[in-house]
């Protein structure tokens, strides 16, 4: 539906809801008004079984019926409110109504326009969210039964009791007034406390994502820190919250627990022990449905609030496609699709696919970053468009897709165009295979597939995977190197069936050799796209394929400078010109011969097995934590809420359980069932003697006495276990987990689906902060009476991809998808809740059996009429008691599930310090610079040499790597993708792994790597990765250029001044502006996060030390010409004193390096000066010049 139409209306989705599932919310209703009369026999039964009882002389026939009737009022009430009806209903209908919410919200995430809406808040309402509207319906339908219950007992107790019964209706009242008042503070209090859970799960999202980045820049401790003073102020926020349900549910308390001494204190009527016990009985039914819809209300707001926020985002704009859809209808006749018909006047050529007119394309509302475009793409032709960074290319290419979401004038697209194979600058991939994300939801063609492999060498890559194309590449394919990603975001493209293609700087992590083998066979005179015909838009800052171009788009100044063919434009004075190319011939580089197409499927190795281990490990033992709560289980979570709060909330639970027993009868109660019985007894055996001992009011006072004492009792207990147990604990695992996150080897990322770990940080947390807490309490409670949570990874793949997903026309295919994953999802909660009811039935039956078995014991027996009563009237609520006890505890093993998996999630995952990493350097070191690698072996696993206890040799990363790098030297790291140069990266900071026997042959001024604490290496070495990383979306420039906050404004500012960024900051409001990743341009992030690493290097001047190591990994790699030689400036002036090891495609940017390292399948091939290189014959490095020259 369109949920637009909801705007005004407060509880619009409400009513949908409604509307939509009328049929299973009326379905309980009968059940549940059956399940009403057999309640209401039980006190009916006591009353006449108790006058049968004080008759001198008892009939027999009389006495077989009073068995029957017992027989047929609890069977009848364990029947109504079994599974197969009232509580089979309600529970479809929850489940139903959860699939429907999250099927919804999935679609309009899909919908959505990009920055329409914040990717967190949707990641909360798919988990803590929906968590709350389930436990908020849980007692729908008891809220209208209560009131009728209420009123029918009312009734009744006014004629046994006479007018008195307006005494209990009179604590009513003043609770409900009270519950009233709290009920206008419980949806801030919601509001915030959801609000801090949306900004700490989807900055947890974030880091999870973006770990090796963090690790990389140094920034994974204070980002943690971060993310645990979130958590703390959620924590803080919730305990607002559960503060006003205690006070709610005291005053829910309140009338069952002080109503019956008050009644009996001020009635006139004379009291047996009928009349007490039948009174008793009414007075329960009086006061627990008040106590119950008490106790619902703060849940019912809860779920109404978060019902509102999911409304709001389904109300949220959606994505308008504003591009208008040309067909050739005849020679003679064309028709238009699309919006804004009124404004088009005319309509493609037959030379042309897409077609702009007068565009004006911003994300902003009245902020156009393309202004007054007007181009045209030729059909079956390739199509370049340069610029400088920050010129628009990236909002061309979504303009053309209809992503962008303010515009003004017409984007017209031929019929053959409206779903484009596209590359985004940072390729999307989803967590599954490699041939998984190329095919998509296409039908796979063997030949297709085998054709984009070709066209896009990724066979070589392909044979170095565990199982081939049948690898599973991780969450973003992390498994993947920066240039292999984008290699298979191509590959998708090619192999969708589409004659346009829009792909978005898709040569950035490409070295020279594989950039030019993959244009030649894709887009060259005789390349795949050339063969097909294909109409093609290419965004690049490789401005060297220029020349092979049909048309060329120039964007600078928010608008197109120029347009035309290269001849045209090499000639005329404008960006392209000053560019000095010169058309060249076709390319003669030569290829090695690509493995067979067998080779691609049957490469297979014991890496997989220990791939797959990790990864099976960690969920084999959350799997098996969430089938066995065991003790260690429970200890450790005792021992985070702390012993001495375990120890009194055990012991006020056990008071409770005294009080209450001694003091009356049974009454059940929302989430807390408990029995009473004993005191009565004495009462109405003392008042019926001739001579009584004590007043009425004596034993009234007495039995309030209890009823306080229960009171307190059971406040206590809440406030040890709903606010300071919630705090100490929920702070505590969450560190514990954040900790074993952060220190998490690189190799636990590549592994292991982000999915799952996201849900340990939102789902389970939440399940530690609202239902076990709850579970605890309600599970001692009841026992001393007695004695006395897989889609959300296919969610968050859809968040990343949207754009991709969108383009490529697969968003039915992706919702259908959803679908099946949500019913999934839904079954093992559906089937323990009926499980739960079948036990609860069971439960019912037996205390059938106990009914029958005490009738027959009273009316053979001619019992007391006093201990009958009270045994019928503890009765009552006896089997809420033990199935209270089964259920609850069912509860507390599938809440404390979360601790199980946080658990072994803190004992699966070994961290990547180990005990001989005892070197602490000074804030000084490194000194000098010096690396010496001699023979250096290493592998992403955590222990090479001994993983799993195999004998087999492991995979290596690097080989044999020989490499000696003096002091202050400038040394380049060159080689085609997938050859280990960010290995190397990665080595020195300790992301991988040297082999033990290898590991002392590492140094870093003359200290071993290997003893070096890594969280110090990665502080005092400055490195910027390829990917840059932010604090969430709304923290300040200055908050993202410092994130620890060692500078000052003025040297934040200096910063941004030297890298060129300072006019673009100011204009958005300066350094106290909030931002998001998304303000900046590929090239600004990456201009960003090389003035992160000059603050860095700044910071450590002024604390005396002006030497160092700098370490960059393809930091100009979504850069123009001219801006990578402002980066070589800073590189050179400001590093001019630190040894500089930096990975690198553009060779412009290293020719002046004093040595330039090759390397290839992990090993050095070549050493040498970057010019004497260059101009030797046969060298590979000069290979790789020749290419990029071209």
């Amino acid at each position: 539906m369109d949920y637009s139409k909801l705007k005004g209306d407060k509880f619009g989705l409400v009513k949908v809801l409604v509307r939509t599932l009328k049929a299973p919310l009326l379905l309980p209703v009968i059940p549940r008004l059956a399940y009403l009369a057999f309640t209401f026999c039980q006190p009916l039964l006591l009353e006449r079984l108790s006058n049968y009882l004080s008759q001198p002389r008892l009939d027999a026939n009389t006495g077989y019926g009073f068995i029957g009737a017992s027989l047929l009022i609890y069977s009848g009430l364990a029947i109504s409110w079994a599974f197969t009806w009232c509580r089979y209903f309600h529970h479809r209908m929850r489940t139903m109504a959860t699939s429907m919410l999250v099927t919804e919200i999935y679609k309009k995430a899909t919908t959505a326009h990009i920055g329409a809406g914040d990717d967190n808040a949707v990641l909360t309402l798919m988990s803590t969210d929906m968590e709350r509207i389930k436990m908020g319906l849980r007692s729908l339908h008891e809220i209208w039964a209560s009131i009728i219950q209420a009123a029918l007992a009312g009734w009744m107790l006014y004629t046994r009791l006479g007018v008195v019964f307006v005494a209990p209706m009179g604590v009513v009242i003043v609770c409900f007034s009270g519950l009233a008042i709290l009920t206008n503070f419980t949806g801030d209090s919601q509001r915030a406390w959801m609000a801090g859970v949306q900004k700490r799960v989807g900055l947890t999202a974030t880091v999870i994502a973006s770990m090796k980045n963090l690790k990389i820049s140094g920034l994974s401790a204070a980002i943690g820190d971060f993310v645990q003073r979130l958590r703390v102020e959620e924590l803080a926020a919730g305990a607002r919250f559960r503060q006003l349900a205690i006070t709610a549910a005291l005053l829910a308390y309140i009338p069952q627990l002080m109503s019956p001494p008050l009644t009996f204190a001020f009635t006139t009527r004379t009291l047996d022990a009928t009349r007490v016990f039948t009174s008793l009985s009414f007075l329960t039914l009086l006061t627990s449905p008040f106590s119950q819809v008490f106790q619902s209300i703060p849940g019912l707001v809860s779920a109404i609030a978060c019902l509102g926020r999911i409304q709001a985002f389904l109300e949220c704009e959606t994505h308008h496609d504003f591009r208008q859809v040309f067909a050739k209808i005849t020679s003679k006749t064309d028709e238009v699709r699309g919006n804004d018909k009124s404004d088009f006047d005319g309509g493609l050529d037959e030379l042309h696919h897409v077609e702009i007119k007068n565009g004006w394309f911003g994300w902003e509302a009245d902020k156009f970053v393309l202004r007054d475009v007007s181009t045209q793409l030729p059909k079956a032709s390739l199509t370049i468009v340069v610029g400088p960074v920050g010129s628009g290319k990236s909002t061309l290419c979504k303009a053309l897709l209809g992503e962008v979401p303010f515009s003004k004038g017409n984007v017209i697209i031929s019929t053959m165009a409206t779903h484009a194979g596209f590359c985004d600058q940072t390729a999307f991939l989803s967590n599954g295979t490699i041939k998984e994300n190329i095919v998509g939801f296409s039908p796979f063609n063997e030949a297709r597939y085998e054709e984009v492999i070709d066209a896009t060498a990724l066979r070589h890559d392909i044979v170095t995977l565990p199982q081939g194309d049948e690898t599973n590449i991780g969450s973003d394919g992390i498994a993947l190197s920066g240039g292999q990603k984008q290699r298979v975001s191509l590959a998708r493209a090619l192999y969708l069936h589409s004659e346009l293609l829009v792909l978005d700087d898709i040569f950035s992590g490409l070295d020279a050799d594989t950039e030019e083998e993959v244009f030649r066979k894709v887009f060259g005179p005789d390349g795949l796209l050339r063969r097909r015909r294909a109409t093609v838009l290419l965004c690049t800052h490789s401005i060297r394929h220029l020349p092979a171009a049909d048309h060329i788009i120039a964007l600078g100044n928010n608008s197109v400078v120029e347009q035309g063919s290269y001849a045209t434009l090499a000639t005329r004075q404008g960006y392209v010109q000053r560019l000095g190319l010169t058309e060249t011939g076709k390319s003669d580089v030569t290829h090695e011969k690509a493995p067979s197409k067998r080779t691609i499927r049957s490469s297979k190795n014991d890496v997989l097995n220990r791939t797959i281990s990790i990864t099976s490990s960690l969920g084999s033992n959350m799997q098996q934590s969430r089938q066995v709560g065991d003790k260690a289980v429970y200890r450790h979570y005792f021992k985070r809420m702390g012993l001495f709060v375990a120890a009194c909330s055990v012991i006020f639970a056990a008071l409770w359980g005294f009080f209450i027993n001694f003091a009356t009868n049974a009454i059940e109660i929302g989430f807390l069932t408990h029995s009473r019985g004993a005191g009565l007894t004495y009462w109405t055996d003392d008042i019926g003697s001739n001579r009584p001992a004590h007043s009425s009011a004596y034993y009234a006072s007495i039995y309030a006495t209890f009823q306080v004492c229960c009171m307190i009792s059971l406040l206590v207990t809440a406030l040890a276990l709903l606010i300071i147990a919630v705090k100490r604990a929920g702070a505590g695992l969450h560190q514990e987990a954040l900790r074993t996150l952060i220190q998490a080897p690189l190799q636990f990322f590549t592994n292991t689906d982000t999915g799952i770990v996201t849900n340990l940080f939102s789902q389970d947390l939440n399940l530690i902060d609202t239902e076990l807490p709850e579970a605890t309490l309600n599970t001692i409670v009841c026992f001393f009476i007695v004695l006395t949570k897989t889609y959300s990874t296919h969610f968050l793949d859809t968040l990343k991809g949207i754009t991709t997903i969108r383009a490529f026309g697969f968003l039915t295919n992706e919702v259908e998808k959803n679908a099946r994953l949500v019913n999934s999802s839904q079954q093992p909660a559906y089937l323990l809740l009926m499980i739960q009811e079948w036990l609860n039935l069971v439960l019912n039956l037996v205390v059938m059996v106990i009914a029958v078995v005490l009738t027959i014991l009273a009316v053979r027996l001619h019992s007391n009429s006093a201990f009958a009563g009270a045994s019928l009237v503890s009765l009552m609520s006896f089997g809420d008691s033990i199935s209270g006890i089964v259920i609850f505890y069912t509860k507390l093993e599938t809440s404390i599930g979360a601790i199980a998996r946080l658990k072994a999630f803190k004992e699966t995952v070994k961290p990547e310090d180990t005990d001989s990493e005892d070197i602490i350097p000074s804030e000084q070191w490194p000194q000098s610079g010096i690396v010496e690698l001699k023979g250096v072996s290493a592998s992403y696993g955590s222990n090479p040499a001994a993983e799993n206890g195999s004998n087999h040799t492991p995979t290596l990363a690097l080989r044999n790597i020989q490499l000696s790098i003096n002091a202050g030297s400038k040394v380049a790291i060159c080689g085609r993708t997938g050859s280990g140069k960010s290995s190397l990266i990665a080595l020195l900071l300790k992301l991988l792994h040297p082999l033990p026997e290898t590991a002392m042959s590492a140094t870093i001024d003359n200290t071993p790597l290997h003893r070096i604490n890594r969280p110090t290496l990665r502080q005092r070495i400055i490195a910027v990765p390829q990917e840059a990383v932010f604090l969430p979306d709304g923290s300040t420039v200055q908050a993202n250029l410092d994130p620890s906050s060692v500078s000052t404004p003025e040297e934040c500012q200096s910063i941004l001044t030297t890298v060129g960024l300072w006019d673009f900051v100011q204009d958005r409001g300066g350094l106290n502006a909030g931002m998001s990743a998304g303000t900046f341009s590929a090239g600004q992030r990456q201009l960003l996060s090389l003035g992160r690493a000059l603050l860095r290097r700044r910071v450590r001047a002024n604390k005396g030390s002006d030497n160092g190591i700098l370490l960059l990994d393809e930091v100009s790699s979504s850069v123009d010409h001219e801006t990578e030689r402002v980066m070589q400036n800073i590189i050179r002036t400001e590093f001019r004193h630190y040894t500089v090891i930096a990975v690198s495609h553009r060779l412009d940017m290293i020719m002046d390096f004093d040595r330039v390292v090759v390397m290839d399948t992990g090993e050095i091939v070549e050493i040498g000066n970057p010019a004497e290189l260059a101009a030797q014959p046969g060298s590979r490095f000069g290979d790789l010049v020749s290419t990029s020259a071209k």
